[in-house]
């Protein structure tokens, strides 16, 4: 997904106090990608609606994985997110490249301030976008699910200060995601089997005690996943700068 550049009145200000009231925009480059662009995902560790999408899809637990139904359906809403975005962010995206350039073109400060100013109605429908976006994805959720997500979230978190994901980290935490689904592949698989024979054998009358012998086969599985889980969730945040961190928003897990 393209990245979602929010330019926010903390941004102008930024940009404002960086220089004096007449003189060019000497370092306007530096403060547009320093303001505040936090949005619903970044609060739970999510950051952009395909990299959350991801977290839920290999974050949860086993007892709590997303359903091949819940998958489709937040896909679904992930896949309308981006469309129906789509023309704003790359509008937004259009104007931060004016102001850098105004910027690196020694402009007065008022004039950067007056392109970014341009962005502020579009940065307002991309805020609530992606929250909608986040209510949606939490409908689909179960009540366990959204509980185990609230716990494991940083409630210190200030997403107003977080600063945007680069390209690049983006890429590094799609492809750290991509090689732990492909690395335990075998394991996800087969304790899936497991909790279908499971519920199976559930609705066909079988005892407590039947259910439990067969969850207890994959007992080493879910150890497994779960340590992988931390590691993953301890490389996810190894991607992230210091600045990034200090505002308490880390990957979900």
């Amino acid at each position: 997904m393209r990245r979602i550049i929010l330019t926010t009145l903390a941004a102008l200000s930024f940009v404002a106090c960086s220089q004096d009231s007449t003189g060019p925009a000497s370092t306007a480059d530096e403060s547009l990608d320093a303001g505040a662009f936090g949005t619903a995902l970044t609060a739970v560790g999510g950051y952009e609606a395909d990299l959350y999408a991801s977290r839920l899809g290999n974050g949860l637990p086993e007892d709590l994985r997303l359903s091949d139904e819940q998958r489709v359906k937040i896909k679904a809403l992930v896949d309308a997110f981006v469309a129906a975005t789509r023309a704003d962010r790359e509008a937004l995206g259009a104007i931060l490249h004016r102001a850098k350039a105004a910027g690196r073109g020694n402009k007065a400060r008022a004039e950067v301030l007056a392109i970014l100013k341009e962005g502020e109605p579009i940065h307002s429908r991309l805020v609530a976008a992606e929250a909608k976006l986040k209510a949606d994805i939490d409908a689909i959720l179960t009540a366990e699910q959204k509980a185990w997500i609230d716990s494991r979230i940083s409630h210190r978190c200030d997403p107003k200060k977080f600063p945007p994901l680069t390209d690049s980290q983006k890429e590094q935490i799609k492809a750290l995601e991509k090689a732990f689904a492909e690395a335990h592949k075998a394991d996800l698989d087969a304790l899936a089997k497991l909790f279908d024979e499971a519920k199976s054998a559930g609705k066909s009358g079988k005892s407590r005690e039947d259910v439990a012998k067969i969850l207890e086969k994959g007992a080493s599985i879910i150890a497994r996943l779960a340590t992988a889980r931390l590691t993953l969730r301890d490389q996810l945040a190894t991607v992230l700068t210091a600045e990034q961190k200090a505002t308490g928003c880390l990957p979900l897990g």
